[in-house]
C-alpha cells in the first residue's frame, strides 16, 4: 500500500483550536477516515499552538481573547531538531506527533530558543501575518519542512498530496533536486479548495531573497509566483472539491481540473445521542455510512422525541454560552448559522430586511444563533457583526451570537437546531461541508445555489434551496431577486414546520439518507484513493 503525504497549513484534530475552518475540519476528517480505512497517511502542519481567532462581546465591543494550547499535552515530542536551508538563513523547527494506528499527524514548530524571535512566532498563529515576507517564510517552511521531516524519519512517500497552495515549494524542491517535470508529477496531487481564498502569489524578487527559482516555474508563472497554477502544471491529478467548484475554478484558472466533492467523517459528527437511534434503525452505519440510505426506517415518533432532547440540549448550551439580546427557549425554532465568517458567505443575510423578518418572527417565533470566527483583519465582519449587535438591542427576535469555534460547540449547532442557513454568494462557496454534518443529524439546510449544495440537496425533498446558480463569477449577479427568494423559502419552511410538522420531520430523515450515505468521508477518501493516489 502506498505511503501519502497529506500537507495543510490546519488541521482539526481533538477540540484544539489548530484550524480555522473548512479546510482544517477536512483535514481533520481525512486523517481519521484514512486510519479507519488502515491506509498510511502522515499529515503535515503547523502546530498552531495560538490558535486562530476566538473573541467575546463585552457590551458593543468585540474583544480578541487568547486561545494558547500547550503542545505536550496533546501530542509526542519528537525530541528532533531539523531546518530549512535557505538562501543566508536557516529556520530550525522540532516535530511533534499525533499518532493514530495506522495514520499520523506531524506538527512543525518553529517555537524553540536557536531560532531568532522572528522565526519562533512562524507556527504560533495559523494565518495572521504582518507582512507578505513573513507568509513567504510560512509557505518555505511547510512545504521543504515537510520534506525534511520524511527524509529525517526515512519514510518513503508515494505522493504528496498538497491541499490548497500553502506547501508549494515543495514542489519546486522536487523540480530542483529531479531536474524532471515528469518524476515531480508522479509524486505530486493538488487539492484547491476555494476559488477565491488559499491561491499564495508572492512577488520574484521577495522569493529569491531566500530561494531560488527555477527558470522553468518562471515561465509557467512569469509575473509573479503563483504557486496554484505552479502546482496544477507539477501535479499528475489536481482536482477541485465539488463539480460546481471545478467548472468556477476552470474559469478563474484557465487550467483543467477533475473534482471530488468533500464529504465528512460521520463517526466524529454525529451527536451520540442519535447515535443510539441510528443503532437502532441503520444496520452497521459506523462501518458502512452509505447504510445511512436504511434511515427512511427511522420511526418518526421516536425521532420526535430525540429531536427534542437535542434542541433542549442547544438551548442551554445557548443560554449558558452565547451573547444574547433574550433568552432561546425550547418552544420556538432555532434557526442557525454555523460559519466562517467571512463577507461573500454572507453569514447575517437573514437580517438584511430586518422589518419582513420581524413579521415572519410574529407569526412563527424564531431564534436566531450565529456562530463563527473571523480573520482579526477583516473589519468587514466586525462592522457587520457590530450592527446585528445594534440590531439586538431593538429588535424582538431573541438572537444569540457565539464567536468561537470549536468541535464540541459545532456537535450542538449541527444536532440541536431546527434549520440550518448556508447562503454564500455564488459562485465563491467550493463545497461547503457545514450543511453536511447538520444533515447527518436530521437537520436541514436551506442554502444559496453553491458548492455542493447542488449535487444532493433537492428543494422541499431533504432541504431547500434559494438564489440563482450562478457559475460564471465575472457575470452579473441580482443580490435584490436572491434575497427576496431567502425569504419567501424562509416562510413556506417555517409553514410547513409549523402547520405540518411530520412532513418537516420526513425532509429530516431524507437529509440523513441522502447526505449521510453518499457525502461521508469514506466514499471521498476511497475517491482519492482511486482516482489520486493510483
Amino acid at each position: 500500500m502506498k505511503n501519502i503525504a497529506y500537507i495543510s497549513a490546519e488541521f482539526a484534530i481533538e477540540n484544539l483550536p489548530t484550524y480555522a475552518g473548512g479546510l482544517g475540519i477536512l483535514a481533520g476528517d481525512i486523517l481519521y477516515t484514512a486510519n479507519d480505512l488502515k491506509f498510511p497517511l502522515y499529515g503535515v502542519t503547523f502546530v498552531n499552538k495560538k490558535g486562530y481567532a476566538r473573541y467575546k462581546i463585552v457590551g458593543k465591543e468585540i474583544i480578541e481573547e487568547e486561545e494558547e494550547y500547550e503542545p505536550i499535552e496533546f501530542f509526542n515530542n519528537l525530541d528532533v531538531t531539523l531546518s530549512i536551508n535557505l538562501k543566508n538563513v536557516n529556520i530550525y523547527f522540532t516535530v511533534w506527533e499525533y499518532p493514530l494506528e495506522y495514520s499520523k499527524l506531524f506538527l512543525i514548530d518553529t517555537d524553540i530558543p536557536k531560532n531568532p524571535p522572528e522565526f519562533r512566532k512562524l507556527t504560533n498563529r495559523l494565518y495572521v501575518e504582518d507582512t507578505a515576507e513573513e507568509k513567504l517564510l510560512k509557505d518555505l517552511l511547510l512545504g521543504l519542512g515537510a520534506l525534511k521531516i520524511f527524509e529525517a524519519f526515512k519514510i518513503e512517500i508515494n505522493k504528496f498530496h498538497i491541499n490548497e497552495s500553502h506547501a508549494g515549494f515543495l514542489a519546486i524542491e522536487l523540480l530542483k533536486r529531479y531536474q524532471n517535470i515528469n518524476l515531480v508529477k508522479e509524486k505530486i496531487v493538488f487539492t484547491t479548495h476555494s476559488p477565491i481564498a488559499g491561491h499564495d502569489i508572492f512577488d520574484y524578487n521577495l522569493v529569491e531573497k531566500y530561494y531560488d527559482i527555477p527558470d522553468y516555474i518562471k515561465n509557467i508563472s512569469p509575473d509573479r509566483l503563483n504557486l496554484t497554477k505552479i502546482l496544477i502544471k507539477l501535479s499528475s491529478y489536481s482536482n477541485a472539491v465539488s463539480w460546481k467548484h471545478k467548472k468556477v475554478s476552470e474559469k478563474i484558472l484557465s487550467e483543467k481540473l477533475d473534482y471530488i466533492t468533500n464529504g465528512v467523517y460521520h463517526k466524529r459528527w454525529v451527536n451520540k445521542k442519535i447515535a443510539e437511534l441510528y443503532d437502532k434503525y441503520i444496520p452497521n452505519w459506523r462501518e458502512n455510512p452509505a447504510n445511512f440510505i436504511y434511515a427512511a426506517n427511522i420511526n418518526l415518533k421516536e425521532f420526535k422525541e430525540i429531536k427534542k432532547i437535542l434542541k433542549k440540549d442547544l438551548v442551554e448550551y445557548i443560554n449558558a454560552n452565547a451573547h444574547l439580546n433574550k433568552s432561546f427557549n425550547e418552544n420556538k425554532i432555532i434557526i442557525s448559522i454555523r460559519r466562517r465568517l467571512t463577507e461573500y458567505k454572507r453569514f447575517h443575510m437573514i437580517l438584511w430586511r430586518l422589518n419582513e423578518l420581524e413579521e415572519i418572527n410574529r407569526k412563527y417565533h424564531i431564534q436566531i444563533l450565529l456562530s463563527g470566527v473571523f480573520h482579526p483583519k477583516d473589519t468587514y465582519v466586525k462592522d457587520a457583526i457590530k450592527w446585528i449587535l445594534d440590531i439586538m438591542s431593538t429588535t424582538d427576535i431573541p438572537i444569540g451570537i457565539i464567536l468561537k469555534r470549536g468541535i464540541e460547540l459545532e456537535k450542538y449547532i449541527i444536532s440541536g437546531s431546527d434549520l440550518f442557513l448556508h447562503t454564500p454568494r455564488p459562485p465563491f462557496e467550493a463545497c461547503g461541508t457545514s450543511w453536511m454534518r447538520a444533515g447527518i443529524n436530521g437537520v436541514p439546510t436551506l442554502s444559496s445555489r453553491d458548492g455542493g449544495v447542488i449535487e444532493v440537496i433537492i428543494d422541499g425533498y431533504n432541504g431547500w434551496l434559494f438564489g440563482e446558480n450562478r457559475i460564471d463569477p465575472y457575470s452579473l449577479y441580482n443580490e435584490e431577486a436572491d434575497i427576496k427568494d431567502f425569504y419567501n423559502k424562509l416562510k413556506e419552511i417555517l409553514n410547513l414546520y409549523k402547520n405540518s410538522y411530520e412532513d418537516y420531520l420526513k425532509v429530516c430523515i431524507n437529509a440523513i439518507k441522502t447526505i449521510g450515505s453518499l457525502y461521508n468521508s469514506y466514499r471521498m477518501f476511497s475517491e482519492y484513493i482511486a482516482k489520486a493516489y493510483k
